[in-house]
């Protein structure tokens, strides 16, 4: 028996659940006992270069690979994840399993029954003869050179052709765009007789600027028909406190929890136009909770503009300063408007413009001259309407919707349409 099966590659499925491989060698005297070399076990190389099996440990036995005649071939590497394959271990009753234990394997004839030959090749468990392939020497310049590292990586870092430019060496802001790219302008409104100046919005739409006489034409005809000066001075003190209230912090500052740091205006007010929509903004403000300082520049002269607002005004908790002296009491308020001065202005309390240039709060000017309030710079201007040709003291200026209608501004020969969308105050810049 043992000459007959000797070198047969076989698979063994163990009672304990094990799957055995390995090539047999020979059997025990008693024939109860088979020995195996080259062994595997579950797919692994075992450690002991034979091992024997009893008859009662044996459930199932396949011969995977008949004894070949020239050189029989085992291979002895390791199964892998990628090459390993499930083997089937049939399911037995316990009456099969007492019948293998007490199986008998000590006649030759009896053999074919417990050991069947299947002459089928696992591959999945031996693949390729492990002594051919170490027979073979590895050519690694051979396999080497089939990879040209310096020609690889010329063809991924290959750069595209670019079309040949002239190289600008502008230095950009860290509020500036890199690329060269421009906004679409649009041109909604337009003007009989513009000014120097030219202003584009956030839009990209273009809003001229309008000289003062175009300017004055416009607000009479506004007043002619019905939108008062009052209503105008209300509609550009709502503006500019709103501006205020954001620029002071928004709901971050003026929240009911804070009011140990609620902040303090001070608002310059001069007699005429401009002074009256400062007033107006103090006004407003107090309603707010703030802390507002109206001081007046010229204290005996009032304008009916301006009477009318400081009649109100003196219904708040507000503060009225009426003498230049009482400004030196006055330490950094959280911001200040200015509305000392208009087109027809060409002086300045000097006690007043000096102080408002020694505080360290920011300033905002209401509807200021063209050229600035005098011996006063700016960091805001809010202006009604059209913009008039401003200076770089009047700082950043935004434009104010003031409700006019559409007809009127034909009336004075303006083609219009409004540049606000759905804001009532937007942002100008140059249009340069």
């Amino acid at each position: 028996m043992a000459n007959q099966y000797k070198g047969c590659c076989v698979s063994i499925n163990c009672v304990d659940g094990s799957v055995v491989q390995g090539e047999v060698s020979g059997m025990s005297d008693d024939n109860e006992t088979l020995i195996l070399k080259r062994p595997f076990k579950n797919g692994i190389p075992h450690t002991e270069k034979e091992i024997r099996l009893k008859a009662s440990m044996i459930e199932n036995l396949k011969i995977i690979k008949a004894q070949l005649e020239n050189e029989p071939v085992i291979n002895n590497s390791p199964v892998t994840k990628n090459n390993k394959k499930s083997v089937s271990v049939p399911k037995t009753n316990n009456k099969q399993k007492n019948k293998a234990k007490n199986t008998s394997i000590s006649e030759p004839e009896q053999l074919p029954q417990n050991f069947t030959n299947h002459k089928e090749r696992n591959d999945a468990c031996f693949g390729v003869s492990l002594d051919t392939i170490v027979k073979e020497d590895f050519d690694f310049e051979k396999n080497l050179a089939l990879f040209n590292k310096k020609a690889f990586y010329n063809k991924i870092h290959k750069k595209p052709d670019l079309v040949p430019h002239e190289k600008v060496s502008t230095k950009y802001k860290h509020n500036e765009n890199v690329l060269h790219s421009t906004p679409v302008k649009f041109r909604q409104v337009t003007v009989p007789s513009p000014a120097i100046n030219e202003y584009i919005t956030d839009d990209g739409l273009v809003v001229p600027s309008i000289t003062s006489e175009l300017r004055w034409k416009l607000f009479n005809l506004v007043e002619e028909n019905g939108l008062t000066t009052g209503r105008q001075n209300e509609i550009i003190g709502r503006a500019a406190t709103e501006m205020v209230l954001q620029l002071l912090g928004g709901g971050y500052r003026f929240n009911p929890r804070n009011e140990h740091q609620w902040p303090r205006v001070v608002v310059l007010c001069g007699p005429n136009r401009s002074g009256a929509m400062g007033v107006n903004c103090a006004r407003q403000l107090s309603s707010y909770g703030v802390h507002t300082v109206v001081v007046l520049s010229e204290p005996g002269l009032y304008t009916p503009q301006l009477a009318n607002e400081m009649a109100l005004y003196q219904f708040t908790t507000g503060t009225l300063i009426t003498s230049a002296a009482e400004l030196h009491g006055l330490l950094d308020p959280d911001f200040v408007v200015v509305s000392l001065a208009d087109e027809q202005t060409d002086t300045v309390s000097r006690n007043i413009t000096n102080w408002a240039k020694s505080v360290r709060s920011p300033l905002m000017a209401i509807d200021p001259p063209s050229q600035g309030t005098p011996s006063v710079v700016v960091k805001y201007s809010l202006v009604p309407a059209l913009p008039l040709s401003y200076s770089e003291s009047n700082g950043k200026i935004y434009l104010c919707n003031m409700g006019i209608p559409t007809q009127v501004f034909h009336l004075a020969g303006i083609q219009y349409k409004s540049p606000f969308g759905s804001k009532s105050v937007i942002p100008l810049h140059n249009n340069e």
